[in-house]
């Protein structure tokens, strides 16, 4: 942004989103994660970054102009960085505002930074007190301070199940939630893993969980909320009309405002699709967990393919009757949980379609077993389809089922897109089959998230490599 001159940027990459882990609970995670430190206290700048966008072109340099919160052991990034923490702790932090206007750190029934002026640094503690998904975001001058980059994914774990009872994500579960995450790895309609339940043979780790923060950016009006007035707030309801309704010119492509760039976790298209850190990988029978912040003013409705989720929360209330579908709206502001059963896709199909381990398998190539879901593994789609290659020798066209990623799109149009043209730049992830449980000769994968067991118990971290079967 060649008007913005009141200091120095970070420039921000494309790499994975960072953790801290705050709190005594889990010190383990200090040692086995790559890209997550573990402290007492946090210590956060509010201040701003250019960051390199998806791709380049003639009329748009793909950089974006953001304000973020900056943790002092973790690189500049926007959104914030994830943070961890246990129900019951006291959390210690420290937050400076470098930029010109007043600026906060909030969290909805948690923690209220109030405003913090210029070149002021307070120091808060809080206790965690909920188990589940918040957003962290600056609410003063809403919603411009938090759409301009400030925001983030709080993230408290219970300390224990229930009596008799399996880890949920929650501290108080309704019934059906409890009986779902009771039924993981157990039921014979759910075989595989529990939830809570790793296996170092497979390098599957325990409390398989991932973050979605939804966010949409706009190079022009971010820059223009950069070069505005020095401790004058820009007008709310002039950035949300422009940021939403901003007709737009072809002629003059440097001044309109809509949004360029539609992200999950700061990323988009391929490097959201690819990232370890976003896009759910595992075998059939290892459920995963979803938590969805919503931080821009876009309604989103994303839609999964392979599964059907469950979804578990919303904006903090545990759902009494599950809802179990493919697609959803999230709106702006909106905190959702899905659990992703990671049941056999239903590409092979059984009577009632869902992939459940049903008796009556519709069987595509004849007789087979529900489980393992070994027709499903071996087969191929379509069969002995081949062409030729440059020397004149056949290749072989056919997909397998799993391995296989599965997209996860936004059935909002204009998120399709990232500057236009472009679907796979866009707002989508996906849902990476890997193999089998079961199956001899699986492929074992240790790409996974940043993995944070509840309670004081042992966790597990792999270090996110590419996987590798898009390296070739």
């Amino acid at each position: 942004m060649e008007g913005i001159k009141r200091r120095d940027f970070l420039k921000c990459g494309l790499g994975g989103m960072a953790a801290v882990v705050v709190g005594s609970a889990m010190p383990w995670l200090q040692k086995e994660a790559q890209g997550a430190v573990h402290a007492q206290i946090l210590n956060f700048r509010i201040t701003d970054a250019l960051k390199d966008m998806a791709t380049h072109n003639t009329i748009n340099s793909a950089q974006c102009y953001f304000w973020i919160y900056k943790e002092e052991s973790l690189p500049a990034e926007s959104p914030g960085p994830y943070i961890f923490t246990t129900e019951g702790d006291t959390i210690r932090i420290n937050i400076t505002n470098d930029l010109d206007e007043p600026h906060a750190l909030f969290i909805p029934g948690m923690f209220n930074s109030g405003p913090i002026a210029p070149g002021q640094t307070i120091h808060k503690f809080f206790t965690a007190t909920t188990a589940g998904t918040h957003m962290y975001f600056d609410n003063l001058n809403a919603p411009v301070n938090r759409v301009m980059g400030l925001h983030g994914a709080f993230v408290v774990m219970p300390k224990a199940p229930a009596p008799g009872h399996k880890f949920t994500p929650y501290s108080q579960p309704t019934p059906a939630v409890q009986r779902l995450f009771d039924d993981f790895g157990t039921a014979p309609w759910w075989p595989g893993l529990a939830w809570e339940q790793g296996d170092p043979t497979t390098d599957t780790p325990p409390f398989r969980q991932y973050i979605w923060i939804l966010h949409q950016a706009s190079p022009n009006l971010f820059g223009q909320v950069g070069n505005f007035t020095p401790g004058q707030d820009f007008p709310a309801a002039q950035f949300v009309n422009r940021f939403l309704h901003d007709p737009f010119d072809p002629a003059k492509p440097t001044t309109n405002a809509i949004p360029q760039y539609f992200t999950i976790s700061g990323q988009a298209g391929h490097f959201s699709h690819t990232s370890p850190y976003i896009c759910p990988h595992g075998r059939v029978g290892e459920p995963a967990l979803v938590r969805i912040l919503n931080a821009g003013l876009w309604t989103h409705s994303m839609h999964l393919h392979a599964n059907h989720y469950y979804v578990l929360s919303m904006n903090g209330v545990v759902q009494k009757n599950l809802l179990w579908l493919d697609l959803f709206n999230h709106f702006p502001m909106t905190v959702i949980d899905w659990m992703i059963p990671y049941m056999r896709p239903p590409d092979v199909p059984n009577v009632r379609g869902i992939g459940r381990a049903d008796a009556g398998l519709q069987s595509l190539s004849g007789p087979g077993n529900t489980w393992p879901p070994n027709e499903e593994l071996n087969t191929l789609i379509p069969e002995n389809l081949t062409a030729k290659d440059a020397g004149g020798n056949p290749i072989s066209l056919a997909v397998q089922l799993s391995p296989l990623c599965y997209p996860m799109h936004d059935h909002s149009e204009p998120s399709q897109t990232s500057q236009g043209g472009n679907y796979n730049m866009g707002l989508i992830s996906g849902l990476n089959f890997i193999g089998d449980r079961n199956t001899p000769g699986a492929v074992n994968f240790p790409n996974q998230p940043i993995i944070h067991g509840p309670g004081p118990g042992p966790g597990v971290y792999m270090p996110a490599v590419p996987p590798p079967w898009f390296a070739e």
